[in-house]
């Protein structure tokens, strides 16, 4: 983990264009790095060796670069805007509205499911709503997940060893040659069969741990119109990604 140093808002194009930039310190890092979060916040990581000043200067001469990959980006939604504007759950094929009430009684907060939407029961522990509404995502999504995993696992006759949903910034899943499979909380954010395309493509790579010929052919016939699907993601994962940054 790295060791915070500050953050800077920084002026990329004038006044209208600046985002935050959170400067960290890393035993691990080798060289400087800037990584992009979100088109309001990027992290600009300075290895050991490195010193603010250093740090400063990579910054500025990244600048051209910063803004083109930045303007390529959406805009962050909130998650009770999101969910307040026909954002849906999709934990089965069929999409869930969500709803949420908030109250200072009880230890915990919970979620009931119904057949067409899902409530969530906020306790205030002092959280903002949409921590709290990450937080009870997140723990939905590690129950559905892993359910669809498994029912996939047997469907098309694969093994997994073990199964973690994560909250990744960029990956929606991956495979790991020991047979675990990591998957994306906002995968319930997709619609179903998108997400589903996601598990099968993991699922796949328990075969073939590769993106070669053969392993698309299998990925075909166990999910097909793989192809098309893979697409749509790229189209609708860009701003569900951006969803339940902190």
């Amino acid at each position: 983990m790295g060791a915070e140093l500050e953050e800077v808002l920084i002026d990329l194009n004038g006044s209208h264009f600046e985002v935050l930039c959170q400067i960290k310190r890393s035993s691990r890092a080798r060289r400087i790095t800037l990584r992009v979060e979100s088109k309001e916040k990027v992290t600009l990581t300075l290895p050991n060796w490195a010193s603010i000043q250093q740090g400063y200067d990579f910054l500025h001469q990244q600048k051209e670069w910063l803004v083109k990959r930045i303007e390529k980006l959406p805009y962050m939604v909130s998650l009770t805007h999101y969910f307040s504007d026909q954002g849906r759950v999709w934990l089965t094929p069929g999409a869930r509205k969500l709803s949420w009430s908030i109250t200072a009684k009880g230890t915990k907060s919970t979620y009931e499911i119904s057949f067409d939407d899902i409530k969530f029961n906020i306790i205030n522990r002092g959280n903002t709503i949409d921590e709290e509404i990450f937080l009870l995502l997140f723990q939905l999504a590690k129950d559905n997940l892993a359910e669809r995993i498994y029912a996939n696992c047997e469907r098309v006759g694969v093994d997994v060893r073990k199964v973690r949903v994560g909250d990744q910034k960029s990956r929606w899943g991956s495979c790991s040659s020991k047979g675990t499979i990591s998957l994306n909380w906002r995968l319930i954010l997709l619609p179903y069969s998108i997400g589903e395309y996601v598990i099968f493509h993991e699922l796949a790579h328990l075969r073939h741990l590769d993106h070669s010929i053969r392993f698309w052919n299998y990925l075909e016939s166990i999910c097909s119109d793989s192809k098309s699907k893979d697409k749509e993601l790229r189209i609708l994962g860009k701003q569900i990604m951006q969803m339940g940054r902190f």
